[in-house]
């Protein structure tokens, strides 16, 4: 009985470390795993902030030749309004022309 006892507490013994070494490699792969975790985030956020920062770029591009399109464009609608304006008064002269010659063919009869 002494042996069998000795036995069992070898086995015991060899057990509990052997416990042991699991739950120190279990928390040192959770460990690991946290990391490579936090390191995707860590990447993923990086590639986010540089498409962000490409987009913002694209975009402040895009509004500057759009302002310059809209500069172009206000030059072009002042130019006809001025147009316009001269031919208003072009026709405001000839409507004038036209009443003075009705008044007078009126006072002809």
């Amino acid at each position: 009985m002494d042996i069998t006892k000795i036995v069992i507490v070898i086995f015991s013994a060899t057990g509990f470390w052997k416990l042991i070494e699991l739950l120190i490699q279990f928390k040192s792969q959770n460990r690991l795993k946290n990391a490579e975790i936090h390191n995707l985030h860590v990447q993923a956020n990086s590639l986010v902030i540089e498409n962000y920062k490409m987009w913002s770029e694209n975009m402040e591009k895009r509004l500057k030749e759009l302002e310059d399109k809209n500069t172009a464009m206000n030059k072009i609608i002042t130019g006809q309004r001025q147009k316009i304006d001269k031919l208003q008064k072009y026709v405001d002269q000839l409507e004038e022309e036209i009443k003075s010659y009705r008044i007078s063919t009126d006072e002809c009869k």
